[in-house]
């Protein structure tokens, strides 16, 4: 059943599920905020791009404000009845679409962040966190099946599959590299209409 039609069916809680109560090497981490992302989309019958936002915004427990100037991308403060995601309205769609995935990991992992990264050293725990809360937004906004798949039908312009996804070129030029679709690093097309560099 759609999480809309069940607005009661605890999310957060079947996510969260998936990560164990212990440290994580990076490789598993990386595993299971994919699967977090692959099953929120599920449980939302949500099958093609773009993921639209009420993937989080819909949630029960999390409420989304845009606020201008707001000193960071983002921001996830825990109240009293609920989450609260802060996304700056000064920057563009695209960003703010990443950045409310990316705050979306900090909420699901927050019960569990101390034993998480406890083999880490403590200087390295933020940093940890933060590309993780990446890797799960690209995971979320640019799955790894749906990417293949337009990659293997013939979509390969990074551009294009952009566009689709409706994400800036940085983040699926990142997320091609790490699917190993692209080198790493490679940022310019060749424009096949004209020649020209884009």
């Amino acid at each position: 059943m759609n999480l809309l039609a069940n607005p009661d069916r605890d999310v957060l809680s079947a996510l969260r599920a998936l990560m164990p109560r212990r440290a994580l090497p990076w490789s598993e981490a990386h595993s299971i905020a994919e699967r977090q992302a692959t099953l929120l989309l599920r449980l939302l019958y949500i099958d093609e791009p773009p993921v639209p936002q009420f993937v989080v915004s819909s949630l029960p427990g999390v409420v989304v404000e845009r606020r201008k100037r707001w000193p960071t991308s983002g921001m996830a403060v825990e109240g009293p009845h609920h989450w609260r995601i802060v996304l700056r309205a000064d920057e563009p769609l695209k960003r703010q679409r990443f950045s409310l995935a990316h705050e979306f990991k900090h909420i699901l992992d927050d019960p569990l962040i101390d034993r998480l990264s406890t083999h880490l050293p403590a200087g390295q725990r933020h940093e940890r966190a933060e590309r993780l809360c990446n890797y799960f937004a690209a995971c979320l906004l640019m799955p790894r099946a749906w990417v293949k798949r337009d990659w293997c039908e013939g979509r390969q312009s990074t551009r294009d599959l952009a566009r689709r996804y409706y994400v800036s070129y940085e983040a699926m030029t990142t997320r091609l590299s790490e699917l190993g679709l692209t080198p790493r690093g490679l940022t310019v097309e060749q424009d096949p209409r004209s020649g020209a560099v884009r």
